[in-house]
């Protein structure tokens, strides 16, 4: 067993949010009759992409394309519309990266700063993980809740992730707990407390009584039992428990 050095983590709750996103509207651009209207609620846009066709006084075709990448969130016209230079067609809203927003319990805020890599996950696709950062600590605490607001800047490349979803995120501190860590299912319970077997001998595991610490990603802090340089059993070390237990109540 070796000493290791395990990143401490903050665990929060929250969604993704559609108002805290940056708006792109786009305009007519000229006076006329809109002839084509090519965008619809909901639809997935490329910079350039042609949204509108407007047909001039001057009977010239004009085009209105979309600024920038994103979907579209609002259709403010309808074909056969007169418009002028200022109208809105469409309002496209960002989604890469998106905005999400945490509850911070006030008892962990001290924990959590801007710049801060999170880890973010949703139900709706359980074995992905995202990539966030916390870009924003709000400056004032629920009075009912007892939770401040954190704005998350998350990565989602694909479009995955939809506004309105919950999601876990795992805040990494910039801490870290250094000493002796085992997995934890390397430690038992016993009368006498957890325990962990350790090997003493070729085929021989004696059970000794620790004193557990943080547990994080999988990797529970041993502060007292066993040091640098002992083996601990990690896999099967439950069915040395059931074995062990068995031969102390005397059954063969």
């Amino acid at each position: 067993m070796k000493r290791a050095s395990v990143a401490e983590t903050f665990q929060a709750m929250g969604r993704v949010m559609q108002d805290a996103q940056k708006p792109h509207h786009i305009t007519a651009g000229t006076s006329g009759r809109l002839e084509t209207l090519s965008g619809a609620l909901g639809q997935a846009v490329e910079p350039g992409q042609v949204m509108a066709i407007i047909k001039s006084a001057s009977g010239a075709a004009v085009t209105a394309t979309a600024p920038h990448k994103g979907i579209v969130t609002a259709v403010h016209a309808s074909e056969d519309d007169l418009v002028n230079e200022m109208t809105f067609l469409f309002t496209i809203t960002d989604i890469d990266p998106l905005w999400g927003v945490l509850d911070i319990p006030e008892r962990g805020l001290a924990q959590v700063k801007a710049g801060q890599g999170a880890e973010i996950k949703t139900a709706a696709y359980p074995g992905k993980a995202f990539k966030g950062t916390i870009a924003f600590i709000s400056p004032e605490i629920d009075s009912v809740s007892r939770t401040v607001k954190a704005r998350v800047s998350i990565e989602n490349p694909g479009g995955l992730l939809k506004f309105g979803m919950f999601i876990d995120a795992t805040v990494r501190t910039g801490a870290y707990f250094q000493g002796i860590a085992v997995p934890a299912g390397a430690v038992q319970n016993g009368p006498a407390g957890p325990f962990v077997f350790v090997k003493t001998g070729k085929t021989e595991f004696t059970p000794r009584v620790v004193e557990t610490g943080r547990e994080k990603d999988g990797l529970l802090e041993i502060k007292k039992g066993v040091k640098a340089g002992e083996s601990v059993v990690v896999e099967n070390a439950y069915l040395l428990k059931s074995e062990m237990m068995k031969s102390q109540m005397g059954e063969d």
